[in-house]
């Protein structure tokens, strides 16, 4: 299973780098905590530009293992740019997400399904690269605060 996703999300990210156009694509990594699983994580995200006040971006993430307990969450998520400035934007966040987790074998497995509700900032560090940060809200039946920190690559 944790072949078939990286698989995933190396063929997203060779996509979006196909088909990029100007200013429209970007791909990135985030770095995050997710309070309710009680786990760090290392994710991938691609991003659309829809125009300058609208995103669309999906990501995986992969929780660090923590003893027996593997986790995972792939987000789809809606960003609202409602502020401008020369060097950063401020935006903020609507969307679906997928939690699963597996102790051992086949001793416990779940998946959860919620909506995410947050928001963000994202600072111009160069004319393609970005950082940001952001804060959101994974609501499901074990919901949970998601902090993370972002690097993008913009084509």
């Amino acid at each position: 299973m944790k072949k078939f996703f990286v698989t995933m999300l190396v063929c997203l990210m060779t996509s979006a780098a196909l088909w990029a156009q100007e200013g429209k694509w970007g791909v990135g990594l985030n770095l995050g905590y997710g309070t309710e699983a009680s786990q760090a994580f290392l994710g991938g995200r691609v991003l659309y530009d829809i125009d300058d006040r609208f995103d669309v971006v999906g990501s995986f993430n992969r929780y660090f293992k923590d003893g027996e307990l593997k986790t995972w969450d792939i987000n789809a998520d809606f960003h609202w740019n409602f502020y401008h400035h020369d060097f950063f934007e401020v935006y903020t966040i609507t969307g679906l997400t997928l939690l699963h987790q597996k102790i051992g074998v086949i001793d416990y497995k779940d998946s959860f399904f919620g909506v995410n509700l947050g928001a963000g900032i994202m600072f111009d560090i160069t004319e393609n690269w970005k950082i940001g940060a952001e804060l959101k809200g994974q609501i499901m039946s074990d919901s949970q605060f998601v902090p993370l920190v972002t690097a993008m690559y913009r084509f």
